[in-house]
Order: structure tokens, then sequence, then C-alpha cells
């Protein structure tokens, strides 16, 4: 088996490409996420659930958008949200998906879909949403056997703090955290930065790229870093990134 690498992973969500409020804001944030995936070294992008707003969005943004992750050239690893649901009117079936780059790798198992990069000692797990109903779980069926990579799980959901008491949608529970079998959870669905770790499990909402970010001129991004040389520390910390004008 081989030994784990140390790896830093770019962590973002909910980009909401073709939104009827500001669309090109919205484009620009996705630029500056990939212009910055090299100056902050990551070696894999992931973006938990709704990169787009909606299914009605054009061909022209679709093309835009898998060009865009051709730039990044580094893996990434695209999760469905409720906004861009992987059913069979979904957006991802569309002719533009058809020619994407190597580098993207969309999740579509529904009941959770496993993806190895092994040259990253690295593989991401996750359950493309169909449904946006309470009866949808993001986090149900992470397999409990490891092969010895890093696992990252990415789930697009509500996170349910111990008080809450309205029943929502595509639920997380504290519980579903703290029992995964993974070194990372990348969620998205909330636009905001927060940390939702659970009994020594990290998990993290990244917000959406300007949602998270303190700085109009400026998008925000997690960077993970997975370090094998200290007893397989995992480490998150924001990073702002300029948007391009």
């Amino acid at each position: 088996m081989s030994p784990r690498r140390q790896i830093r992973i770019i962590h973002t969500s909910d980009t909401h490409l073709g939104d009827d409020w500001d669309p090109e804001s919205a484009q620009r944030a996705l630029s500056a996420v990939v212009d910055g995936v090299h100056a902050l070294r990551g070696d894999a992008l992931l973006i938990a659930g709704d990169v787009f707003d909606n299914a009605r969005v054009s061909d022209a943004l679709l093309e835009f958008f898998v060009s865009e992750i051709g730039r990044a050239v580094i893996p990434t690893v695209i999760l469905p949200g409720n906004h861009d649901l992987y059913d069979a009117a979904s957006l991802y079936h569309r002719s533009p998906f058809c020619d994407a780059p190597d580098n993207l790798h969309i999740i579509h198992g529904t009941r959770g879909q496993t993806l190895t990069f092994p040259e990253l000692s690295l593989e991401v797990w996750g359950r493309a949403m169909d449904s946006h109903t309470p009866a949808f779980r993001p986090l149900a069926g992470i397999p409990s056997h490891r092969n010895g990579h890093w696992r990252v799980a990415m789930a697009h959901g509500h996170f349910h703090y111990p008080d809450d008491t309205e029943e929502r949608s595509s639920p997380i529970r504290p519980h579903e955290i703290a029992e995964a079998n993974c070194d990372y959870i990348a969620l998205g669905h909330w636009e905001r930065f927060e940390d939702v770790s659970q009994n020594g499990v990290t998990a993290f909402y990244s917000g959406s790229p300007m949602g998270a970010s303190t700085n109009r001129g400026s998008v925000a991004v997690n960077v993970i870093c997975f370090d094998a040389t200290r007893t397989n520390i995992v480490s998150v910390e924001q990073a702002a990134l300029p948007i391009p004008p």
C-alpha cells in the first residue's frame, strides 16, 4: 500500500452560475477561484453543490464553466446540489459536458459514489442529490472500508444543530458527521464559512466564494492541508483571492 501524500485541497460551493441577480459576478467569482488554485498550490478542487443556479441556464454558460475548469488543470470534483439536481432533466446530461476536460469529474451516484485519485493518495465520496426533501440524507452510505488513502466526503445539505426544531430538506445530523469514516467533509448549501466538526471528524462549510468573503473585491475558499508527516493532521484555513476585472 502506497503511503499517503501530503496534499492541499481547495473547497468551495454554491457558485450559482446563471443566477438572475448578478450573473456576471458569479462568473467572475468562479474565474477567481480557478485563477487561485495554482497560487494556493492546490492539488484538487472540490465544488460542493449548486454550481449552477437552475437547470435552465444556457449551453453557453455550461461551455464557459467547462472551459474554466479546463484552465484549472488539477482534478476538479463536482457534487450536484439542490439547484442543479442530478435527475432525468439534469443539466449535467447536456452536450457541453460530453466534451468536458479530463480533469472534470462529476459525482452522479445518487446512492453514493467514490472517485479515486491514486496519484494524490485520495478518494472522494459523495451522494448526488436527485430530490431535495427531508428524506434525502447527504451523508448516508459512506463506505466503512478504507484503502489507506485520504478520504474526503462531499455533502450538500443543512446541518442540524442539537437545538434545531424545524425539519429541513437534505438534513445533516451531528452524529452522521461524528460517525463518518473520513478525514474531511466538504459541505455546501450555506453561503457562509462554518466549522461543524464533530468528535474529531473535520467538517466545514466553505460558503459561496463571494458570500464567505469579507471583502467585496475578493472571494474566499477553504484550503485543506493533509499532512501525513505529522500524525495525519488535517488543517483548514480560509484564503482570499482577488476577483478579476
